[in-house]
């Protein structure tokens, strides 16, 4: 049987996360300080919620150099995004050994203006898995690797030769599915190894669409898909994020 083992981040009443063997699931990380105080100012909330979630780690036995993937959840984003690329980079400054993440725009509670979720695997090297063409402007891959767990960013709907946006839904959709692919087998899994995927959409009326496509590259039971209306952009009609597993 595998050992369970809560987590928890100092300040809070609450399990930050569980640890099953080497995988390591944390949430609701937020940016109280050591007393649990919460500061007004973002930047030191997530200073702080940093901290903390490495805090969690080390209660689980591990280090943030077991971290494969981060979901950072903001209040306001465009203040957020800058702050969020400071520290990132600070944290892990080797550009060719980060872990990714993605950032959302959400409601938050209590005067919090940030919330971490994020993944990670214990006692793993980091393999980084970038596109050739198809990349982030923030400072992260597309894709990590960690012993057999492999975590994705939000995979963009780019023309996998130009690095351009798709015209339209249809072709984006092509551009998502096909950069997922190449990130799958780069990460040396296939998406028969796929257990979920979240998918941004801007036009839900394009869900039974997208749902059929994803279902389509499954040769039995589809892996479970998280739709969520995102319109982060204008020319971004499409993304997705997926966890795989060698399990």
């Amino acid at each position: 049987m595998t050992a369970l083992s809560e987590i928890f981040s100092p300040g809070v009443p609450l399990s930050a996360g569980i640890r099953v063997g080497d995988l390591i699931h944390g949430s609701r990380i937020s940016g109280e300080d050591a007393g649990g105080a919460l500061p007004e100012a973002l930047e030191d909330q997530l200073q702080n919620a940093f901290a903390n979630m490495q805090s969690a780690l080390e209660n689980a036995g591990s280090s943030l150099d077991a971290i494969a993937q981060v979901s950072v959840f903001f209040e306001n984003g465009k203040e957020g995004m800058p702050l969020l690329n400071a520290i990132w980079v600070d944290r892990f400054p080797d550009a060719h050994n980060r872990p990714t993440y993605k950032f959302i725009t959400a409601p938050l509670f209590g005067g919090r203006k940030v919330q971490l979720e994020f993944f990670a695997v214990a006692d793993q090297p980091r393999q980084v898995i970038q596109l050739p063409v198809v990349a982030h402007t923030n400072p992260i891959p597309m894709g990590v690797r960690m012993g057999d767990y492999l975590f994705t960013s939000r995979v963009l709907p780019f023309d996998p030769e130009s690095g351009e946006p798709g015209a339209d839904t249809a072709t984006q959709t092509d551009f998502v599915f096909a950069n997922i692919a190449a990130t799958l087998e780069l990460g040396g899994m296939s998406w028969a190894d796929v257990k979920q995927g979240r998918l941004f959409l801007s036009d839900m009326a394009d869900l039974k669409g997208l749902e059929a496509r994803w279902a389509a590259e499954f040769s039995g039971k589809a892996a479970p898909l998280h739709p969520l209306p995102y319109a982060v952009a204008p020319t971004l009609l499409v993304m997705l994020e997926i966890i795989a597993a060698k399990i």
